[in-house]
């Protein structure tokens, strides 16, 4: 097994092989469910893996999750720095630490509808990465740079991915 960087480059290139011989290997759907828990607190299941999420004291919620804005900056991260160590090891670099301090700025009026003119997502997002690694600083620049371009996740926010909302047919309304 060549694994590199704790990531497993066999499967890596296995699944790359795959996706050049066609094109349907690499087509996935993903999914969770989310219960609401009452109040400002749910939880979601993806795989194995059950998710809180909850509002902050302050804004009528629990406290018993990272809100859900601060879960999008946690999958914004959290991508780019998988998408850091596949690239570097991709290109054979050491990689000794990747740590990613994230922030976005959010204006609460688009949430509770205080102005019509105040959007609900964030206005900005920054995102700074430190990153030791065995290649001068402009390969980690590089690497950098190619992780945040293949982050699905960023290119998911960048790009105003469409989402359409649909309420189910065995909804009945009345209990």
């Amino acid at each position: 097994m060549m694994m590199r960087n704790g990531v497993d480059m066999a499967k890596v290139n296995a699944r790359v092989e795959a996706m050049q011989k066609d094109p349907a290997e690499g087509k996935r759907t993903l999914s969770g469910i989310t219960s609401w828990n009452g109040g400002a607190h749910s939880t979601t299941i993806v795989r194995n893996f059950a998710i809180p999420a909850d509002e902050p004291a302050a804004l009528g919620g629990t406290d018993r999750g990272a809100s859900p804005m601060e879960l999008v900056l946690t999958a914004l991260s959290a991508c780019i720095a998988i998408s850091i160590a596949y690239s570097a090891a991709e290109d054979e670099v050491e990689v000794r630490s990747i740590d990613i301090d994230v922030e976005g700025d959010l204006d609460l009026r688009g949430l509770f509808e205080v102005s019509g003119d105040v959007r609900p997502g964030f206005e900005e997002v920054r995102v700074t990465v430190r990153m030791g690694a065995d290649a001068p600083r402009e390969k980690i620049e590089e690497l950098v740079s190619r992780g945040y371009r293949r982050s699905p996740v960023a290119d998911s926010l960048e790009e105003r991915v469409p989402v359409r909302v649909s309420l189910a047919q065995e909804y009945t309304g009345a209990m």
